[in-house]
């Protein structure tokens, strides 16, 4: 039994080595508390865990609150006011586009009144002109019988009517076109037939055979030569119409005929047939005074009395229709409102 115990090994712990192991773990403990110390005062001082709670604190960020709030009421009442003045400029410049946009209809309605006072203006003094010229034909035609004059007058009428495309003018324009066919129809004017007779009897004038003393008379186609020669010697001729004796009786009756001529022309140009029938009466007794009876002279003489029978104006158209048409149409249009 003791042998048994003794082979037992021995396990109550020795004194000497409890002191040491105490020993070591205060060493240990001691490390590790310098080396926190070392390592918390090689940090950067932290932000503090927590607000700062005191009433010094509350007042001071109380006021600060109350500051930034007083701001932002102040920038919000300048944004209003801001905002009103906007509001306030735009309601004023859309009264001025509202405004322009009246005063551009304004001026619209001006501009076209002004177009159409414009136009009918011109259409005015157009059918001022129209009128003018119808008139003028009327007149060439009723004082001078002018029918050429007449018609280039109708003629410029035509043209100046003719840019009038309103359809009221249709029925003038026709009537107008109507006139100047009638008028362009006409047969040679009298007038100058007349005209054309006595220059032919001018011209005739130098080849007739003087009845002034000592002219030889006209020879007539059976007569013998011994009559010839007779004639030529004995001269009779009756003293009621040959009393121009004298040479210088002679040129003032010639000079006499001419101003009859010439004055049978002014009445021809006046179309006075009644001065223009008494002229070429006193042409037809010059005649007869200072000129030989021969075939000339008659074929002359029976020509001034079958001219002295011609009207001078020639049957004109009814004239006026269009002038009196286009007045009509003045006078309707003027009574329309």
């Amino acid at each position: 039994m003791d042998t048994e115990h003794d082979d037992l090994p021995d396990s109550r712990p020795r004194r000497g080595s409890a002191p040491l192991a105490w020993l070591l773990a205060l060493a240990l403990l001691a490390g590790v508390t310098v080396g926190g110390w070392w390592w918390w005062t090689q940090q950067p001082p932290a932000a503090e865990a927590g607000p700062d709670l005191s009433p010094e604190a509350l007042d001071a960020r109380l006021l600060e609150t109350e500051q930034a709030t007083a701001s932002l009421r102040r920038n919000q009442q300048t944004i209003e006011q801001r905002l009103g003045d906007t509001q306030a400029r735009t309601g004023l410049l859309r009264e001025e586009v509202l405004g322009l946009g009246q005063r551009a209809a304004i001026l619209e309605d001006n501009l076209r009144e002004v177009r159409s006072q414009a136009a009918e203006g011109a259409e005015a003094l157009r059918l001022d002109e129209v009128e003018l010229l119808l008139g003028l034909a009327q007149a060439r035609l009723a004082v001078a019988g002018d029918t050429d004059g007449a018609v280039r007058s109708l003629v410029l009428a035509q043209q100046a009517l003719a840019a009038m495309t309103d359809p009221q003018f249709i029925s003038l324009r026709q009537t107008l076109a109507q006139e100047i066919s009638a008028l362009r129809a006409l047969p040679v004017d009298p007038r100058d037939e007349a005209a054309g007779e006595l220059d032919a009897l001018e011209a005739t004038l130098p080849r007739l055979s003087s009845r002034a003393p000592g002219a030889p008379p006209a020879a007539a186609d059976g007569d013998s030569r011994w009559q010839r020669i007779l004639d030529a010697l004995v001269q009779v001729r009756p003293s009621s119409s040959q009393d121009l004796i004298s040479p210088a009786d002679r040129a003032t009756g010639e000079a006499t005929l001419a101003l009859e001529l010439a004055l049978a022309r002014t009445a021809l140009e006046r179309r006075d047939e009644a001065a223009f029938r008494a002229s070429l009466v006193r042409v037809d007794q010059w005649l007869q005074r200072l000129y030989a009876n021969d075939a000339t002279l008659r074929e002359r003489r029976e020509r001034l009395r079958a001219l002295a029978d011609r009207p001078l104006s020639p049957a004109l158209p009814d004239a006026g229709i269009a002038l009196q048409q286009l007045r009509d149409l003045r006078r309707g249009r003027d009574a329309t409102p």
